[in-house]
């Protein structure tokens, strides 16, 4: 199978959809030219989370969430990090998730690469969430859906008997679950997005 046009992960692709069309065509040229890949703003929190989910201890964790590099970067990862201990904090089953889901899209030409960082059991069922940790724009049960529909598809073969969630960090609100006309929404802004990316070259 040939290279992707773009690479995107769930997160970006998330942002990209709620963009308007003016702003979907800024940006996927910024990322064409690549200036878009962006700075991961809530890398401390991925790796807090992972190092709970290790049992590392409260010291390290704290370290690892003030060594971001600007102060209003250490704030929001550790506003999203407490939200995080308090939703997940207690489960005695919680592990680090490690695989990576990716997903072709748009006969293969645009890639959506997907990492949720934790999983755990409750009441039989195992779970594995994906953390969205943006202020802006807000999460929303229509972004949601087409999150929870991305992540069932990308590890239908490498983790199929699992439940796929996302939690709003922000709003600590769990989402799971999707909505018939989820697939269809990403099949219509993948190929949008693609039709940007070649109006480009």
């Amino acid at each position: 199978m040939s290279k992707p046009l773009l690479t995107f992960n769930l997160n970006a692709f998330l942002k990209i959809y709620s963009m308007d069309t003016a702003k979907q065509i800024s940006e996927i040229g910024r990322r064409l030219q690549g200036e878009g890949s962006g700075y991961d703003y809530y890398k401390n929190f991925a790796m807090a989370v992972r190092a709970f989910a290790s049992k590392k201890s409260s010291d390290e964790i704290a370290y690892i969430l003030e060594s971001a590099s600007r102060p209003d970067e250490v704030s929001y990862n550790k506003a999203a990090f407490t939200n995080f201990k308090k939703r997940f904090g207690s489960k005695k089953t919680l592990e680090n998730f490690t695989k990576v889901g990716r997903l072709q899209l748009a006969d293969g030409q645009l890639e959506v690469r997907s990492t949720p960082l934790i999983s755990f059991e409750a009441s039989g069922t195992l779970s594995v969430v994906h953390f969205w940790c943006s202020q802006q724009p807000p999460m929303d049960k229509a972004k949601a859906n087409i999150a929870c529909y991305i992540l069932q598809q990308s590890f239908a073969k490498t983790a199929p008997n699992y439940k796929y969630c996302l939690f709003d960090a922000v709003n600590e609100k769990l989402y799971t679950g999707t909505n018939n006309t989820a697939s269809q929404a990403v099949d219509i802004i993948a190929k949008n997005i693609v039709s940007i990316a070649k109006s480009h070259r």
